[in-house]
């Protein structure tokens, strides 16, 4: 399965460029949340809102600070319910 993520470095470089050196900064100049940018650049999956802001906020291509990368995923044992819950 492909999925989109956001280059690390490249994101990192480019907000600290324009001052954006925290979380807090980049989500402000973002409109994202704090903790949808930590989930993003610990490398799970970005929505494609989060690519749009993120783009439309630093003025860059999808390229610039994303790529497709392929993963696999991995099956987990289902949760065990509890009757009459």
């Amino acid at each position: 399965m492909h999925t989109i993520v956001l280059k690390v470095d490249e994101f990192v470089a480019l907000a600290a460029s324009r001052g954006h050196t925290s979380y807090e900064t980049q989500a402000s100049a973002t409109g994202l949340g704090v903790a949808t940018l930590h989930r993003i650049r610990n490398g799970e999956l970005a929505s494609a809102g989060a690519v749009a802001a993120i783009c439309a906020t630093y003025g860059v291509e999808f390229d610039a600070v994303f790529e497709f990368r392929t993963v696999t995923t991995t099956r987990t044992r289902p949760r065990a319910t509890h009757a009459g819950a």
